[in-house]
C-alpha cells in the first residue's frame, strides 16, 4: 500500500512478475487498456414500437471508438466508428428489423492509450411505428 495525496493505492503483480500501483497510467505493461461504456436501456419516454433513424453523439477524445446498439435487449450490433467530436450515425436502412424496437441500449467501445474519452451527450432520432401501444401502423 502507498499513500498518495491522501489516497491509499494498492500494489499488485501480474502473471509476468511486473509490479503495478493501482489507478496510475492508461496502460497495462505498455498495452492500452480497453474500455467499454454501456449507457443503459431507454424507451425514449414511450412504450410504442419505434423505427430508429439516427443517433447524434457529442463527445471529446473518442475518435476511433465504436458505437454499438442493442434493440429490446437483443444482440449487440456495431453502428459505426466515431470520427469527429460531433458525429451522426444512421441506422441500417435496408433491413428494417435492425432498426425497429421498443427500447434501445447504446454502448461505446474504445482501445486507446491516450486521454480518456468524454461524452457530452447523445440524441436519438426515431419515428413511432405504433400509433397506439400494441397497434402497428406508422404514427408521427
Amino acid at each position: 500500500m502507498h499513500n498518495m495525496n491522501g489516497f491509499t493505492k494498492p500494489y499488485f503483480t501480474d502473471d509476468n512478475g511486473y509490479l503495478f500501483r493501482d489507478e496510475t497510467g492508461l496502460t497495462d505493461a505498455g498495452i492500452s487498456i480497453p474500455m467499454m461504456v454501456e449507457f443503459g436501456r431507454t424507451n425514449c419516454g414511450t412504450e410504442q414500437q419505434k423505427i430508429f433513424d439516427a443517433v447524434q453523439i457529442d463527445s471529446e477524445r473518442t475518435r476511433t471508438g465504436l458505437m454499438q446498439y442493442s434493440l429490446d435487449g437483443g444482440d449487440w450490433r456495431t453502428l459505426g466508428q466515431i470520427d469527429m467530436d460531433i458525429t451522426t450515425m444512421v441506422f441500417p436502412q435496408k433491413k428494417p428489423e435492425l432498426k425497429t424496437g421498443h427500447d434501445i441500449n447504446l454502448r461505446f467501445v474504445h482501445n486507446n492509450a491516450g486521454d480518456p474519452p468524454f461524452f457530452n451527450g447523445w440524441t436519438l432520432y426515431f419515428d413511432n411505428y405504433e400509433a397506439i401501444v400494441g397497434e402497428l401502423g406508422v404514427g408521427r
